[in-house]
């Protein structure tokens, strides 16, 4: 009986559905830092009641998305430089360690695979298509999970890297960002190809901390504010 309960497909929740499409709208920069968000409009557009919308809310203000104010209602949260040093932290140490381990175990179909979704980033940086390039970048970074037999690992960062992902999304509009990121990525897949853990290694290391300098040129003017700080 216990096997049969563990492959039952429970049905998604509404509420976890609208936290997901309103988390995605977040992180993509649809819904702008300090925007109010207003229950009765987002349950009218997606033609469901309130009592959803409010637990996703809920969700998402327990993960630092949105604020919620009792007397003044709801808001998009600023992104906090804080949550994002955090994030990229925990993100080196845990995504480093994967790729190290995707290179001695990645097949051939894998790193094929890897240079596909780089290829189509390549299209995407060429058509200046931003959100499908940055759809592509998440993409490739689950595959090297993946490669490495680490999804469950992936799964359980996300809901640290969101605010990470918010200053990704930002920053990946700024001047010569696509270029940088996609020699990375070509970089990675190579080092992967020659089973060079070490390269592999070092080529991560310097690309998931690119995000860090973005934070150091905002902080001395260089490059586009973070928004709503």
């Amino acid at each position: 009986m216990a096997d049969i309960e563990q492959n039952v497909v429970r049905p998604r929740s509404t509420a976890l559905n609208v936290y997901e499409l309103l988390r995605g709208e977040i992180v993509l920069g649809i819904l702008k830092p300090l925007q109010p968000i207003r229950e009765a409009a987002i349950s009218e557009r997606l033609s469901i009641s309130r009592t959803p919308v409010r637990e996703a809310l809920l969700r998402l203000a327990n993960l630092g998305l949105v604020d919620i104010y009792p007397q003044s209602g709801t808001v998009v949260a600023p992104i906090r430089v804080a949550k994002v040093r955090a994030a990229q932290l925990i993100r080196e140490a845990v995504e480093v360690e994967v790729a190290r381990r995707a290179t001695r175990l990645a097949t051939e179909a894998d790193i094929a695979a890897l240079r596909s979704i780089f290829e189509e980033q390549q299209f995407a940086a060429g058509r200046l298509d931003i959100r499908r390039f940055y759809e592509l970048d998440e993409t490739f970074h689950r595959r090297i999970f993946a490669s490495a037999n680490c999804l469950a690992v992936a799964d359980e960062l996300e809901d640290v890297k969101v605010h990470l992902n918010r200053m990704r999304f930002v920053t990946v509009n700024w001047p010569n960002r696509t270029r940088t990121i996609l020699d990375e990525h070509g970089g990675i897949v190579a080092g992967m190809a020659a089973r060079d853990e070490t390269a592999v290694a070092a080529v991560m290391t310097q690309h998931l901390r690119t995000i860090l300098q973005a934070l150091e040129a905002i902080d001395k003017g260089q490059g586009d504010p973070v928004p709503a700080m």
